[in-house]
C-alpha cells in the first residue's frame, strides 16, 4: 500500500467511525424556506486542523456553525503532517525535563524568519503555544510521545502526538472528528466555496458553494474563516510568485491545496504578505518517503558526490535550497550505522522501508558509491575530509561549513544512503491576519465578517521554520477566529 493510499484509507476509517461527514443535501435541519439557503452563526471553509479547531471552538461556545469541504474528506495537508506542535512551557516539556522560555522562543521564531515574520503575531504565538498543547490534551484527549531534543533552534519544543494511526496529523484528524461528532457539526463534504458573499460595505456576509446536488448559499451571520490550506499545488500562483524552477518541486504535501485563500478573497482587497515563501523538505520524489530531520545525522552529498549544504540547518532549509543548488535537484543523506538506533533517525528509515523506496547499504563508503550511483573516488574523498575536520575541529574551514555543534562522522560500518529531493510543502503567503484572526485590507484595516486560520493566512512565517509550528498557529488563531465571529453574530443579533 502506498503512502496516499494509507493516509486516506486511515482517514477514512476515521471518518466511518464518526459517522459524522455529510453532503450538503443531508443537512435538512438546518435549511431555511428556500432549500439551496442555510443561515449559521460561522461558516468554516475547510476541513483540516484549523478548520475542525475553529468549528470545536464555536460550538463549545454554543455557535451555530458548518464546515465547508470540497472533497470527500479531509485530505488537506494535516493528514500528511507528523502531528507535530512547536510550542514552549507546556505541562510535556516539564514532564520531559526540558526547560525553556517565551522570551527565547519568541527570539528564535524572528530569527529563523529573518525578523520579518509579524512580531505582535509572532509574540502571540510564542506566549499562547502552552496553551495550545493544554487545550489539545484536555479537549481532544491527544496523547504525546517523549520530546526529542534537537538542533538548534529547534530543540526540545517539537511536541509530537501519539496514537494508533501514522502519521501523528492522522491521528488528530481521529481525534478532532471524533469531538465533531459529539458536538453535532455537521461538515458538508463534496462542496465547493466558489464565492465569498459581500455586501456593498465589503462584508463578507456568507458563501456561495457547489454541492452534490447544485448550488448552495451559506449565510453567515458572524463570518466566515478561511481555513483552505495555502496554494502550494497552484502551478499558476507559484509560477507566479516563486518562479518556475519551484513550480517543478516535488509536493510534499496534499495535492488538493489549490489557493482559494487566494481567489475566494480576492474581491475584499486584502494585504496579501510572503507570497514568495514556502515551507519545503527532502522528499523521495517517487515515494514520497519523507526523511525530514535525518538531514542532520550525517552529510548531504550531490550525485556527483560531493557535500553541498551545511548539515546544520534546518531540514526546511535543506528542502529550500537543494534545488537551487543541484540543478537535477537530486541527492543522497549518508550515514553510519551509529545513528540508525536514534528515535529520529529510525522514524525516518522506517519510513523509508513502508514506502518501498531505496535504502543503500554498504561495508565500505566506495560499495555504498556504486549502489548510489556516485562516483567512489569523490564520495571516499568526501567522506575522508569531512571525518577529519570534525576530529581536527575544524568543520568552519571546509568548502561547505557546517554549523552543527557536534556533527555525526561517518566512520562505523554498514553505511546507509538515502536519495532525496527538495520539494513543496505548503506556503506561507497569503491575507494577512491581525491578532483577532481577521483579513485585513490594503488599508490595514479588518474586512468585517471574514477571517482566516492554518496556512492560509500570511504574516507569521518567512523564510526558515520550525518543526510542527504551522499546526500550532492553526490551533491559535482558529480558536480566536471561532471567539471573535461569535462575538460578531450576537452583535448582529442585537
Amino acid at each position: 500500500m502506498n503512502r496516499r493510499k494509507f493516509f486516506k484509507n486511515s482517514v477514512l476509517s476515521a471518518i466511518g467511525t464518526a459517522g459524522l461527514l455529510k453532503t450538503a443535501e443531508a443537512a435538512e435541519a438546518a435549511k431555511s424556506s428556500d432549500q439551496n439557503v442555510q443561515e449559521y452563526d460561522i461558516v468554516v471553509i475547510g476541513s483540516g486542523c484549523a478548520g475542525l479547531t475553529t468549528a470545536i471552538e464555536a460550538a463549545d461556545l454554543g455557535a451555530k456553525v458548518v464546515v465547508l469541504e470540497k472533497m470527500f474528506g479531509p485530505f488537506g495537508n494535516t493528514i500528511y503532517a507528523g502531528g507535530n506542535f512547536n510550542a514552549t512551557n507546556t505541562w510535556v516539556q516539564k514532564r520531559d525535563g526540558i526547560k525553556d522560555t517565551v522570551e527565547d522562543f519568541y527570539n528564535d521564531l524572528m530569527k529563523v524568519s529573518m525578523y520579518r515574520g509579524d512580531p505582535v503575531l509572532t509574540k502571540m504565538f510564542a506566549e499562547q503555544s502552552a496553551d495550545v498543547v493544554q487545550w489539545l490534551t484536555d479537549r481532544i484527549h491527544m496523547e504525546w510521545k517523549p520530546i526529542d531534543v534537537q538542533i538548534a533552534p529547534m530543540l526540545g519544543r517539537c511536541h509530537e502526538v501519539g496514537g494508533k494511526l501514522t502519521p501523528g496529523g492522522n491521528q488528530l484528524l481521529r481525534n478532532m472528528l471524533d469531538e465533531c461528532k459529539l458536538l453535532n457539526i455537521p461538515i458538508h463534504t463534496r462542496t465547493k466555496a466558489v464565492e465569498l458573499l459581500r455586501d456593498e460595505s465589503l462584508n463578507c456576509t456568507g458563501v456561495k458553494a457547489v454541492g452534490p446536488n447544485g448550488p448552495v448559499t451559506y449565510k453567515a451571520k458572524g463570518g466566515v474563516v478561511i481555513c483552505t490550506g495555502g496554494f502550494h499545488n497552484n502551478k499558476d500562483l507559484v509560477t507566479r510568485y516563486m518562479g518556475g524552477n519551484v513550480a517543478w518541486m516535488p509536493l510534499r504535501g496534499s495535492a488538493i491545496i489549490t489557493g482559494e485563500n487566494y481567489t475566494l478573497t480576492q474581491p475584499f482587497f486584502p494585504q496579501y504578505v510572503n507570497m514568495d515563501q514556502f515551507h519545503a523538505g527532502p522528499i523521495h520524489p517517487t515515494t514520497r518517503a519523507n526523511p525530514s530531520n535525518m538531514v542532520n545525522f550525517g552529510i548531504c552529498v550531490t550525485p556527483q558526490g560531493k557535500r553541498y549544504i551545511d548539515e546544520g540547518q534546518t531540514y526546511v532549509y535543506v528542502g529550500q535550497n537543494t534545488p537551487k543548488l543541484i540543478k537535477e535537484n537530486r541527492a543522497f543523506i549518508v550515514i553510519d550505522s551509529r545513528v540508525v538506533d536514534e528515535p529520529i533517525v529510525a522514524r525516518r528509515i522506517k519510513r523509508y522501508q513502508k514506502a518501498k523506496a531505496e535504502i543503500y547499504k554498504a561495508d565500505t563508503i566506495a560499495e555504498l558509491a556504486k549502489q548510489m550511483g556516485v562516483p567512489a573516488e569523490t564520495l571516499e574523498k568526501t567522506v575522508k575530509e569531512f571525518n577529519a575536520a570534525v576530529h581536527n575541529g575544524t568543520t568552519d574551514k571546509l568548502a561547505v561549513p557546517t554549523t552543527l555543534e557536534k556533527p555525526y562522522t561517518i566512520e562505523k560500518a554498514p553505511f546507509y544512503g538515502f536519495m532525496f529531493a527538495g520539494g513543496m510543502t505548503a506556503t506561507f503567503g497569503g491575507p494577512k491576519i491581525n491578532p483577532k484572526a481577521q483579513i485585513i485590507n490594503t488599508e490595514g484595516q479588518p474586512i468585517p465578517g471574514l477571517y482566516g486560520a492554518g496556512n492560509a493566512v500570511g504574516g507569521i512565517f518567512y523564510d526558515n521554520y520550525l518543526d510542527g509550528s504551522q499546526l500550532t498557529a492553526a490551533v491559535i488563531w482558529g480558536r480566536i477566529a471561532a471567539r471573535e465571529a461569535l462575538a460578531r453574530a450576537k452583535a448582529m443579533r442585537g
